[in-house]
């Protein structure tokens, strides 16, 4: 049996060391990227990154359906699934990408997480899965508010059921759910030096989720999500059911949008690069990476001036060489970059 499902399938209770070992097991399974990043913090500050890493991918495995906790004979937590689908129906409608089958597993698998934060915060010695016992520790370490990870939850169950955002500050208000809640927790691992790094961390998340949102405008579409404004879309002419045509039957006023849209991000990113400087020292690196990769992808969106749909938003190769060096602490001119 591979290491990784010993530790979560046998009954003894795994060590602090296995269980930040199963973390990085995941970062290192999801984004090579991420884990060569993280390599440049002092071992406590990457173990504990790991496993807030581990704990967000984890809890956007379940809401894609690419993993699922094994939760076993629990009648109580499928009769709250049930009741808490009924919740979130009044709330957002209908799912019209789940059936209800699928829309419990995946809100059970939710209420389990969080169930779990609970646990960590009352009698986290009798937590038993290597994610929480990883990030018991951390909590234990770092000033890490629970809640903020509690937000990403809630900004999840939104996934379930979210067709589009109507106004920007809907938008906003997701990004801060699912993007802000994770840099909350990460900037007290880092460490920081002013009382502003908070304000800069949320709008660092805002953001890096916009860029997202651009990126990914094609998947999403096919899913039946849009985070762009819908009511913004429907001022300028545009239509939500015709935004895969856009290019040709409204070209201009695509453009406008996405000129304004683009506006918007760059903003947020004026304001999140305050944080970097504020951040400790030896924390640094990987947020900075983290934007330049962001920042270039920003870059290539200004100069197509609104061609995104037809050709997905991805680093070119000279970025892509150059942020692979900067991993090994080598550094190209910002010039060579796009």
């Amino acid at each position: 049996m591979a290491r990784s499902a010993f530790l979560t399938e046998n009954k003894v209770r795994p060590t602090v060391v296995d269980s930040y070992s199963y973390c990085e097991y995941i970062v290192k399974r999801s984004s090579t990227s991420f884990a060569r990043s993280f390599k440049s913090l002092p071992i406590d500050k990457r173990n504990a990154v790991n496993a807030l890493y581990a704990f967000c991918r984890r809890v956007d495995d379940i809401v894609d359906g690419d993993w699922l906790p094994k939760i076993s004979g629990d009648n109580e937590l499928d009769l709250r699934s049930k009741s808490k689908i009924i919740e979130l129906k009044k709330f957002h409608g209908s799912s019209r990408e789940f059936s209800d089958t699928e829309l419990q597993k995946r809100v059970k698998a939710l209420l389990w997480f969080r169930d779990r934060l609970d646990i960590l915060e009352s009698n986290p010695k009798a937590l038993r899965d290597p994610i929480f016992i990883a990030l018991s520790d951390t909590v234990e370490k770092f000033p890490v508010d629970v809640n903020n990870l509690r937000e990403l939850i809630l900004g999840m169950e939104e996934d379930l059921f979210h067709v589009g955002c109507q106004t920007y500050e809907d938008m906003f208000s997701y990004c801060r759910k699912v993007a802000s809640s994770v840099g909350l927790c990460l900037i007290e691992i880092y460490g920081y030096t002013h009382k502003n790094a908070k304000k800069y961390a949320e709008d660092m998340g805002i953001f890096l989720q916009m860029v997202n949102i651009l990126r990914d405008i094609k998947e999403d579409y096919k899913r039946g999500r849009s985070y762009i404004p819908l009511k913004e879309l429907n001022s300028y002419g545009i239509k939500f059911e015709n935004l895969m045509e856009i290019s040709k039957e409204n070209p201009e006023s695509w453009k406008t949008f996405i000129s304004e849209f683009l506006k918007k991000i760059q903003k947020y990113r004026i304001s999140a690069m305050k944080l970097i400087p504020m951040l400790n020292s030896d924390s640094q690196y990987s947020p900075r990476l983290m934007c330049e990769v962001y920042d270039a992808i920003l870059k290539e969106a200004q100069k197509r001036r609104g061609d995104i749909i037809t050709n997905k938003l991805r680093l070119g190769f000279a970025s892509k060489i150059s942020f692979a060096l900067a991993s090994f602490g080598v550094r190209l001119n910002q010039s060579e970059w796009i």
